[in-house]
């Protein structure tokens, strides 16, 4: 398996290992497991703690183990899907919330594949709440202490075809800076959920408790109540190129970027040039939730430019025109704008 390609990042932290992708690299296009961005709470564990063992403690049945070897034996889903940070877009909130200053990078589309969660279990106690995934990884919060990375998913959406125990992105094997050789993959859902390194899938008959769970709510926002849990990915349109502070020569420019959603499909992308809004030219992926590839030609003259993009999805949800503020700096699809000269 290839390395992450250092160079094509941008590191936020060194240790843990955070870093966000080049928006250049979101055209549309699924991405490679080296310019995947990085996001971890905790320190990568050492390999020799990741065996991709599962243990499976569900109610009223034997523990079970599942492990890579069996998960291949299984029948493999593949999914092109993006995996966003749900604080993607913080650093351009006013104030920035606390948290990793992210701009936009904090987002990649993928193709991945393993084996449907359902498929997996088989199925579902009725008196299952919630299912909780624990990964190796570990460290210390405020104020539980020493924890491991843990997050949960309600049984209704433990039970439908959504989630994933991924094993590879594209053709390879799931890294170790990945969350490899198994991790939970939530498609349409922001990654907290998306548990790297498994070590514990346990059925509860009541609501997890879990300080991350706990972490990932929305606070002093103006569309959800205080508490409301983080899932879906909203609505979002970045511009790939021309990147923000070009200097372009005068006449023709193609503008291009890609789009995504977690509540539905993206149905319009609309481009800005300095307040004019035209619809762009759609190229979707091959899944309802994979990024959506958008094209416009344009004429520019000699002078600035301001270029904005805006994306609606299926259910009608738009892309606000000011930053959406909560106190964690969650769930910013504020429209992207960049910059340019001509001449």
């Amino acid at each position: 398996m290839s390395e992450p390609d250092m160079a094509q990042l941008r590191f936020l932290t060194d240790e843990p290992p955070n870093a966000g992708v080049s928006l250049s690299s979101l055209d549309g296009a699924p991405i490679d497991q080296e310019t995947m961005y990085l996001r971890n709470s905790f320190a990568v564990p050492e390999p020799g703690r990741v065996s991709g063992r599962i243990a499976v403690t569900l109610p009223d049945r034997d523990p079970e183990e599942l492990t890579p070897q069996g998960l291949a034996t299984m029948p493999q889903t593949a999914l092109e899907m993006v995996l966003e940070c749900a604080g993607n877009g913080r650093s351009l909130m006013s104030p920035v919330p606390e948290g990793l200053p992210w701009d936009l990078g904090g987002v990649s589309p993928i193709v991945v594949s393993g084996v449907r969660l359902i498929d997996a279990l088989v199925d579902i106690p009725s008196d299952v709440v919630d299912l909780v995934f624990t990964g190796a990884d570990s460290g210390e919060v405020w104020p539980e202490g020493e924890v491991n990375y843990q997050f949960s998913i309600d049984a209704e959406l433990a039970r439908s075809p959504i989630p994933l125990l991924a094993t590879h992105v594209g053709d390879e094997p799931l890294g170790l800076l990945h969350g490899g050789p198994v991790r939970l993959i939530v498609p349409g859902h922001y990654a907290m959920r998306s548990v790297k390194w498994l070590t514990a899938i346990d059925g509860l008959p009541v609501p997890f408790n879990g300080h991350f769970v706990n972490r990932y709510q929305y606070l002093d926002d103006s569309e959800f109540d205080d508490g409301t849990p983080v899932g879906p990915i909203q609505v979002r349109s970045v511009i790939a190129t021309p990147g923000d502070g070009d200097r372009l020569p005068e006449g023709p420019v193609a503008v291009a970027g890609s789009a995504w959603s977690g509540l539905g499909q993206v149905t319009l992308v609309e481009v800005s040039i300095d307040g004019t809004w035209v619809e762009a030219e759609l190229t979707p992926g091959t899944d309802k939730l994979a990024a959506t590839a958008w094209h416009l030609e344009t004429q520019l003259d000699e002078g600035p430019h301001t270029i904005e993009a805006r994306a609606t999805d299926s259910t009608g949800a738009t892309q606000p025109l000011r930053p959406r503020w909560n106190k964690r700096g969650y769930a910013n699809n504020l429209v992207h704008e960049v910059s340019v000269y001509v001449g």
